[in-house]
This record gives structure tokens, sequence and C-alpha cells, in this order.
């Protein structure tokens, strides 16, 4: 089976539900510390899910079935690479918080296969962990104030500095529950 390349995006339904419903609906509900509460139980989530299988398994790649806000060429990758990729994607949304903040343009254009995961190495969890506990330092010592600076996310709309800070948990939400199932699928496997 032919994945679609990276980049190629979400089916039109779930991007106009993302973006017309749920980002919305998430702005009006979420402050600055849920944003971050709900992010920290999700990184602790992972962490779990990830400790509990065997290291030999973390790096092999599984297909799995849609799931709802993957795109096509990301059903085929390792527990690593999802890690990988939350912890690049997690690097670039932290760097549009810091800008944003300053009420500065950022300037360097998003694009979604820039943030793909390129290594697959044996260490993933490690750096993954590492770069959350740093960000959750950032945003503890980040002014909360909503910057009227924005940047688009390709996908979506314009997100201000606040909006991307709640981007970065529903991120991570979607790509643990890719984790799960490929979790499922390895286990499958070992029957």
């Amino acid at each position: 089976m032919k994945l679609q390349p990276p980049g190629a995006g979400l089916p039109n339904f779930e991007r106009l539900f993302i973006k017309n419903i749920l980002v919305p609906s998430v702005r009006i509900v979420f402050t600055w510390d849920i944003a971050l509460f709900f992010l920290k139980r999700e990184i602790s989530i992972i962490k779990k899910l990830v400790s509990g299988v065997d290291s030999s398994k973390l790096q092999h790649k599984v297909l799995i079935e849609r799931t709802f806000a993957i795109e096509d060429d990301t059903r085929q990758f390792s527990i690593n690479m999802v890690l990988e990729h939350l912890t690049i994607a997690g690097n670039a949304i932290m760097m549009v918080i810091d800008t944003l903040s300053k009420e500065q343009q950022f300037e360097v254009e998003i694009k979604i296969e820039n943030v793909k995961p390129h290594e697959n190495k044996s260490n993933q969890l490690d750096e993954f962990l590492n770069f959350y506990n740093s960000y959750f330092d950032f945003i503890h010592n980040l002014p909360k104030k909503q910057s009227k600076s924005k940047k688009k996310h390709p996908w979506f709309i314009e997100f201000n500095n606040f909006d991307w800070s709640v981007f970065i948990y529903m991120h991570t939400f979607i790509h643990r529950r890719q984790i799960q199932a490929i979790i499922k699928e390895l286990n499958n496997e070992s029957k």
C-alpha cells in the first residue's frame, strides 16, 4: 500500500472540523494553566505507555489504521518516530510562542514536512522527556499575555501565542493515541 507523501494534509472533513469547531471551542474553555495541566498529563501517559514496551520494539515501524487527525504518511511510524516528531514539532512551537510573545513576526514558513522524524534512534524517550521538561519551564516563566502577533498553522488558522500553547496539547493528545495504536499493532504481531 502506497501512503500519501508528507504534507499531503488531512481529509477535508477532519481539517474543517478541527478548524471550525474544535479550535474555537478549545479557545473558549482553555487557559494557559489548563493547557499546561493537560499537556503534562499527556506526557505522563506517553512515558508510562512507552516504558511498558520492550526496547527492541520501539524502533519497529508498523502500519496503523486511519486515525483522527493523523496524516496518511504518519500511519507507518515506530514509537520512536512519533516521539521524535513530537520533539521536533514541540521545539518549533516553542520558538513560535517565544517570538509571538515578544510581539514579533515569526518569519519562517511552517511546513508539515519539516517536522517529520528522520532518525528513528534508540534513545528518543529521553530526548522527548528532556524537551518537554524545558517546555514546561519555558511556559511557567512566560508572561501569560495573549499576543496580538499571530502565525498561521499550515492546515488551520492564524494562532497567537496562547493558541499555539493549546495546540501543542492537542497535537500531543492526537499522537498519544497514535502511540497506543502502534502498541496495539505491535502486540498483534507478537501473537
